[in-house]
């Protein structure tokens, strides 16, 4: 008998559908259309809000919920959470759990949560799990996914980063900046920032501007990096800069700034 810990977040996999997208009354609902013999399952459920509602005091949450659920004991468990922060969720369990056999998954509105669940627990009844991964038509190493695209896919960022392995959460005020034409430092105040992350082109390049905001985050001593999923900054444009952190996401580097 396979033992499967289900923790319940909300998101779409727990909701229902009227005139809009709600939280249902049963956070497991999924379970009802799983029905397999050779699997027992066991639930919790810290808190169940929609996913675009996540934050550090929730994760905060999830993170006590798992370590007092001695999850030694189950053969892995699955996380239900939402589409729209499901990436940055992974990448907080990917760096807090790098050695767990948790996966996490979602469902969009259409809905393909049935088939994302059933590969979550096919992943561990199987054995084919040693590390946080997550589900979502297809399957990812939690800490390499990126949030959804325009046709609501997720993608991967490989090679992935080395998982932090900590997982105390800081209150931090992170500033992600995305780069844009005719980008101008004075449009910023960064006076209460803890850090900064700026996303860079897809060429792993950014605008002139953005040497402006350095120098005023050198000033104020705050910490800042940029973020590609490149391997390397070739352009000359970029060629100067320093603290960027190459084949990541920006999840990662987010989740990197809160834990310690």
């Amino acid at each position: 008998m396979t033992k499967i810990l289900v923790i319940a977040l909300g998101g779409t996999i727990g909701s229902v559908m009227t005139d809009s997208i709600s939280l249902d009354k049963n956070s497991f609902k999924i379970l009802d259309y799983v029905k397999d013999g050779s699997v027992e399952f066991s639930t919790l459920s810290p808190f169940a809000v929609l996913s675009e509602n996540i934050n550090t005091a929730l994760w905060k949450k999830l993170i006590a919920c798992i370590d007092n659920a001695k999850i030694a004991q189950y053969d892995g468990v699955i996380i239900l959470h939402g589409s729209d922060t499901l990436s940055y969720t992974s990448a907080l369990i990917g760096n807090a759990y790098p050695n767990e056999k948790i996966v996490l998954t979602a469902a969009d509105r259409e809905s393909n949560g049935v088939k994302n669940f059933k590969s979550a627990v096919e992943i561990i009844k199987n054995k084919k799990i040693s590390h946080p991964m997550t589900v979502y038509d297809r399957i990812f190493d939690a800490i390499a996914i990126t949030g959804a695209d325009v046709e609501d896919k997720f993608h991967a960022v490989l090679p992935a980063t080395t998982p932090l392995d900590k997982k105390i959460i800081c209150d931090k005020n992170i500033l992600i900046i995305k780069v844009y034409p005719g980008f101008d430092a004075k449009n910023y105040n960064f006076a209460n920032a803890d850090g900064v992350i700026f996303t860079m082109y897809h060429s792993a390049t950014v605008p002139s501007g953005v040497k402006g905001a350095l120098k005023m985050l050198d000033n104020q001593k705050i910490p800042y990096r940029f973020v590609t999923h490149r391997q390397s900054a070739d352009y000359e444009t970029a060629k100067d800069l320093e603290k960027i952190e190459f084949s990541t996401t920006i999840e990662n580097a987010y989740i990197s700034f809160i834990l310690k």
